[in-house]
């Protein structure tokens, strides 16, 4: 999660968000983050909007952009 001087690493979050198979564990994964690492995850990731968000709701928005539209998307091609 953090790089060498004790903040977020934007890339490899990214990398395991990827790798993850369920909302719950991306949730779990992030819930650790402070505020500020979880909007500079949040600018990397390009999300928009997010600057008036608690950070449950950031969270959630995080998980939904990466993981939970992956697994959506996987769920509509299975259908």
């Amino acid at each position: 999660m953090n790089g060498r001087d004790g903040t977020a690493d934007p890339i490899r979050a990214g990398e395991r968000l990827a790798a993850t198979t369920s909302r719950a564990d991306g949730g779990a994964y992030l819930g650790g983050w402070s505020l500020r690492q979880l909007r500079a995850l949040a600018a990397h990731l390009e999300l928009r909007g997010v600057g008036g968000l608690r950070k449950a709701e950031l969270v959630d928005r995080i998980v939904d952009h990466t993981i939970g539209y992956r697994l959506d998307s996987t769920a509509l091609r299975q259908r």
